[in-house]
């Protein structure tokens, strides 16, 4: 049985070793041990009981259990949301079952593959959720859509913690067009082709929103041609071919209202202007919307329930947004999160224990 720091210093070496950084972010073996004194309040307390009694100091003390096995549902476009659920399971110690998509997921099964063996041993790759297997997990953790997530919580028992990350999506903020800004929102929107709940799908403008169209148009071209998106199936094609037609019938009956670039002879970028403030979801894949900032951001409609994270420029950092996404960030670091996070507003770590007490004495 390895200790805390222990596995910290295994996790650190493994992802250094693989690069995970793009996935992961960039952390040392101490960042880990940091990680969990934030959330759990001492390094040693998966190894040992604390003093945890503010009247009556070493009188009281309590320990965090792993509350495992974690069962990881994985989902096939987000590997860097399975990487980071799965270190946060094995950083506690906790054993973990992972169920990878039928497609499969080449960069969390060589991360899993690869692990040094004090960590291989708390993995366990499961073939099926037939109940034998779902039911042997204290927490359940599962990313995808919301239909997966319904059809999961029927089977959770009133004894398991269930951890869902159903159908997300993000937004940015700038308050006026800029060259600066439309290479920021490129960066966020185009980065993983917009398959996580971090990638941007609109972008709202405070001033002048009409404006950042070809401004963005341009960035989008440029970051197609440093970071080509690559190929993608017929039907997700279909969907920008056919979301364009659309879109070029609207601005040919309602110039002052909506408008549409994009690539030429290739579904590579698109970028629409649509004078509406109500949030829709993009059909994915390098398609981003540029709308004006409402007065009032209940008129974001009831996609503003889904956000994940609110991208602003840095000058709107201090401003009064109040909009309550779980993760305000500047603009061109949407995908870039800490390693302290809070995935859907859960706490990371403190999610995955449970607690057990020892009282010398009664209050």
């Amino acid at each position: 049985m390895t200790t805390t720091t222990e596995r910290a210093q295994l996790l650190a070496e493994h992802c250094h070793k693989l690069n995970s950084e793009p996935f992961l972010g960039a952390f040392t073996a101490q960042d880990l041990l940091d990680w969990i004194k934030l959330e759990l309040g001492n390094t040693k307390i998966l190894d040992q009981f604390i003093n945890h009694d503010l009247r009556s100091p070493n009188q009281n003390t309590t320990k965090a259990i792993p509350n495992g096995p974690i069962l990881h549902i994985l989902s096939s476009n987000t590997p860097h949301a399975g990487l980071q659920s799965l270190l946060r399971g094995l950083l506690i110690g906790a054993h973990n079952l992972v169920k990878l998509p039928s497609s499969g997921l080449p960069e969390i099964s060589e991360w899993i593959d690869q692990l040094p063996t004090p960590l291989s041993q708390q993995v366990t790759i499961v073939t099926d959720l037939e109940d034998q297997t779902f039911h042997s997990a204290r927490t359940v953790i599962a990313i995808g859509s919301d239909a997966t997530m319904l059809e999961i919580q029927k089977r959770i028992s009133p004894k398991q913690r269930f951890i869902p990350h159903g159908h997300k999506l993000s937004i940015g903020l700038i308050k006026s067009p800029s060259p600066e800004a439309a290479m920021l929102v490129a960066q966020d929107a185009c980065t993983f082709n917009q398959q996580g709940c971090l990638s941007l799908h609109t972008i709202y403008v405070m001033e002048d929103a009409p404006e950042f169209l070809p401004l963005l148009a341009r960035a989008m071209q440029q970051f197609q041609t440093s970071n080509p998106r690559g190929k993608i199936g017929i039907s997700q094609s279909g969907a920008i071919s056919n979301l364009r037609e659309l879109t070029n019938y609207e601005a040919a009956n309602n110039p002052e209202n909506v408008a549409i670039t994009h690539s030429q002879g290739n579904t590579n970028w698109t970028a629409i202007y649509r004078n509406s403030p109500t949030l829709k979801p993009s059909v994915l894949n390098r398609v981003i919307t540029i709308q004006p900032w409402p007065t009032d951001p209940s008129d974001l409609g009831p996609e503003k329930e889904f956000i994940s994270t609110l991208a602003v420029e840095k000058s709107l950092l201090s401003s009064n947004i109040t909009l309550e996404a779980p993760r305000i960030c500047p603009l061109g670091s949407s995908q870039k999160p800490s390693l302290t996070w809070h995935h859907d507003g859960f706490a990371p770590l403190a999610s995955l224990v449970r607690w057990q007490d020892i009282h010398y004495e009664p209050f």
